[in-house]
């Protein structure tokens, strides 16, 4: 039996349109510059709820799944108008990424966090199927217009001269595993994920740079 259609508009979009959410319904005020998928939900036209998806600094990566850490995406940015302007619970259209919009093959793990200084819960994590897991405190830093930033740019944390310590705030990471934990590359290979290094090029840290390539799992094995 096939699944019914959801009642809801789910698209991708410029990551833009989930900026522009964030601005003025999220706490932070504040959206990253890149993506690996952003997603808005429409209603008559207009984006009522947004997500970014990014890979997360390698330390949060390798802190999630030290195996292989090139496996973590994070939902970096989630943003909606106020309940009662919409029709839909914010975790549907959540669930759904996690299941059938993202490559979960290339992406077998996923984190989020929730951060206790703005009343979060987790509440929506908690009914689109995520685990809690390490809890703990993390300083806050905002820009100049007094937006929440991060510390980290250009491979390091501290180097970013626009940012300033504005206090600390409780964190609640959460999980979303495709596979068993400790088997995340095993996986990734499975759907035909190789990590190949890029000839001539070195990451800041002087480690020969890689990156992943897809192909199909049938010509790995006659390899």
């Amino acid at each position: 039996m096939s699944n019914p259609e959801p009642k809801y508009d789910l698209r991708p979009c410029h990551l833009d349109v989930v900026r522009d959410l964030c601005e003025r319904f999220h706490g932070y005020k504040s959206a990253g510059n890149a993506s690996a998928y952003a997603f808005a939900v429409y209603e008559d036209g207009e984006a009522v709820a947004g997500y970014a998806w990014q890979p997360p600094p390698p330390g949060c990566a390798r802190a999630v799944c030290p195996e292989v850490p090139g496996g973590v995406l994070a939902l970096s940015r989630m943003a909606a108008v106020d309940r009662g302007d919409r029709a839909f619970h914010v975790s549907r259209p959540l669930r759904r990424q996690m299941r059938t919009l993202i490559d979960r093959g290339r992406w077998p793990v996923l984190v989020t966090f929730s951060d206790e200084g703005q009343g979060h819960t987790g509440h929506v994590y908690k009914c689109s199927g995520w685990q809690p897991t390490h809890r703990g405190p993390r300083p806050v830093f905002e820009d100049s217009k007094g937006r929440r930033a991060s510390s980290y740019s250009n491979g390091k944390h501290g180097g970013r001269a626009d940012v300033m310590r504005a206090g600390s705030t409780v964190m609640q990471r959460w999980e979303h595993w495709a596979c068993e934990r400790g088997e995340a590359l095993q996986w990734m290979a499975r759907h035909g994920w190789q990590r190949v290094l890029i000839p001539g090029k070195t990451w800041r840290s002087g480690n020969p740079a890689h990156t992943w390539v897809h192909r199909e799992p049938s010509a790995i094995a006659a390899e």
